[in-house]
């Protein structure tokens, strides 16, 4: 059979609907999408070499910038060639300092180009093998170890052209362009070195500026500028000793990183065999995904008006097989489980009689289900009644009324022997245990709460005697005023974990409680505090309930109380310094009852 045969009666086999729709795909979609898929890639293709060449041109406003400056730098190094007053203070020999100072007042050319052209020049010195002078900013003396520098030597190696390098600002911690040259007498006799240097910001500032990583090289081995520090750039100087061109656009890969744009420019300065190199590095990824979406934007009408097309070829043949797809639906969505289909598709062939005997058995599974589901049910309710037995034996196994009774046992043999310390903290403690045990969620009075703390600090001070004092001040009437429970004994409690008992003695713990617009209440010592990073640990965890550790639990714990009971405008503050101690201040509202 031939393939025009195979290809007729696969269309001749297929449904009304999926024949329309077969037809729309092969004579409307298809050749659309190829038209779109060949627009999409020429579109592409474009904008990522628009991309490049946008590259280029920000290398190459940096380098046009340069040059302009390079330029203003060389013709000032001509303009100070055979002059006068150069030579007369290069070679007089000076036999006072006021000479001297007569002769570089004198000469203010210098300071006059600085001047004019400080968006350009950070300095002009000249270096002079005369004896008698004395160093300033603008002249001076070559000792041995200015002779030694390479760039002096290859400055002088020049015989005159000029030598681009660079200096090293150690105040501003800069590198700067720098040219240098030897000048001459009209006879051709060695007067000193001229050495101008760029203003950094000449060239630092619009690689600091770029979005893309940028860098400025020297001779193709030494960095002088770049705008990002996590890239390791040996390999790519490798790679720039390479490139042979002025101007290099191309993809790279290196240090087994992704596919990358390398962008370069040169910068050769006039009469001079030294150059810069502006280079750009950006993932290849970045300028391709861009491009794509470009390219795809352009493709939406398109796409929109296929998407209508299919629209109504789908509305005219769903038309006609409307009631072959309900059924359908509705015996998938009985399939996955949900028995809630329709109780009649209509009409009276064959469809609806599958669809009667479809029914009939859903109903049939939803009754054998909802059996299954009560006997589970009953199941679990006797399986819950008997854990609850278990949990209640258990609890009353370890009843903590037991310990305070103990407790009180305790105290009153104490009693019996004469032995009043242990007598009063096993009250003391009997106290606060009572106070735990009968814990809820209505407020209590802040005297009774503030006792509470002070049963506890006198434990402490059985335990650390002159170690560690506390005292507990109040302002205002705080008689009627009313606190949720166990607020205050966490960060007392914390104040000797953490704080105090490191210390061998002077100890101190405030309490301190204070009624003015709001309640203030603040736990002062003056223990080993926190540094900066344990106490911005702190302060995070005060508000990360999801991800609360032991450490913070408890501290934590009362802040999130506060907050829920009370709004975000109260809750607890920390304050901390190492060495000199932790200040923890409560922020409540004035209540003398529950809150509505």
């Amino acid at each position: 059979m031939s393939l025009f045969a195979r290809i007729k009666t696969f269309i001749g086999n297929l449904r009304l609907r999926e024949r329309m729709l077969f037809i729309y795909i092969a004579g409307g979609i298809l050749p659309i999408l190829l038209l779109d898929i060949y627009t999409y890639q020429n579109t592409r293709s474009v904008l990522i070499q628009k991309a490049k060449e946008s590259e280029m041109d920000g290398l190459n406003m940096i380098a046009d910038s340069m040059s302009e400056s390079m330029s203003v730098i060389s013709d000032i190094s001509k303009q100070m060639y055979f002059d006068e007053k150069i030579e007369h203070i290069a070679f007089h020999q000076y036999e006072n300092y006021s000479e001297i100072l007569a002769d570089y007042r004198d000469y203010d050319t210098i300071s006059d180009y600085l001047k004019y052209y400080y968006h350009e020049i950070s300095s002009i010195t000249l270096y002079l093998n005369n004896d008698t002078i004395s160093n300033n900013e603008y002249f001076v003396h070559v000792d041995q170890e200015i002779a030694e520098k390479p760039w002096y030597q290859n400055t002088l190696d020049l015989d005159g052209k000029p030598y681009w390098s660079y200096s090293y600002d150690s105040l501003k911690r800069k590198d700067s362009l720098r040219m240098s040259r030897l000048l001459y007498t009209k006879d051709m006799e060695p007067v000193g070195v001229l050495a101008i240097t760029m203003q950094y910001k000449r060239t630092e500032l619009p690689v600091q500026e770029r979005t893309q990583d940028t860098y400025l090289v020297y001779d193709d081995t030494v960095v002088l500028h770049r705008n990002e520090n996590n890239r390791d750039t040996d390999e790519m100087i490798l790679l720039l000793k390479q490139i042979k061109d002025d101007t290099y656009s191309g993809k790279v890969r290196f240090q087994g990183e992704d596919t990358c744009l390398l962008s370069t420019v040169r910068v050769k300065p006039d009469y001079s065999d030294d150059y810069y190199t502006l280079v750009s590095v950006c993932p290849y990824e970045e300028i391709a995904g861009s491009a794509a979406r470009s390219a795809l934007g352009s493709l939406v009408p398109q796409l929109v008006c296929v998407a209508f097309g299919l629209g109504i070829i789908l509305a005219f043949s769903n038309q006609f097989s409307a009631r072959v797809n309900t059924f359908r639906l509705q015996m998938h969505k009985a399939a996955t489980g949900d028995f809630n289909i329709t109780e009649d598709i209509g009409g009276e062939d064959e469809i609806t009689d599958l669809y009667r005997d479809l029914k009939v058995m859903i109903d049939s599974i939803q009754e054998l289900m909802n059996n299954v589901i009560k006997e589970r049910v009953q199941k679990e309710q006797v399986n819950a009644r008997q854990k609850e037995v278990e949990f209640k034996m258990l609890a009353s196994q370890i009843n903590p009324h037991f310990l305070y009774n103990t407790l009180e046992t305790i105290r009153m043999q104490a009693r019996i022997h004469n032995q009043p310390d242990i007598e009063e903290l096993a009250k003391m403690l009997a106290k606060i245990m009572r106070r735990n045990i009968q814990v809820s969620n209505t407020l209590q009075p802040l005297k009774s709460e503030l006792k509470l703390v002070e049963y506890y600090l006198k434990i402490q001070d059985y335990r650390f005697h002159d170690r560690i004092h506390y005292s507990i001040e109040t302002e205002g009437d705080i008689s009627s005023l009313k606190v949720m429970p166990l607020l205050i004994q966490p960060f007392v409690e914390n104040a000797f974990v953490h704080g105090l008992e490191a210390k061998e003695s002077g100890g101190e713990i405030v309490i301190r409680v204070e009624v003015r617009s709001h309640l203030w209440i603040t736990v002062s010592d003056n223990g080993c505090g926190m540094s900066m990073e344990k106490l911005d640990e702190v302060r995070k965890a005060l508000n990360d309930f999801d991800n609360l550790d032991r450490t913070h639990i408890g501290i934590c714990n009362v802040n999130q109380r506060i907050k829920l009971q009370y709004g975000e405008n109260y809750g607890v503050e920390f304050e901390s310094k190492t060495g000199v101690g932790t200040k923890v201040s409560i922020k409540l509202p004035v209540l003398t009852s529950e809150i509505e």
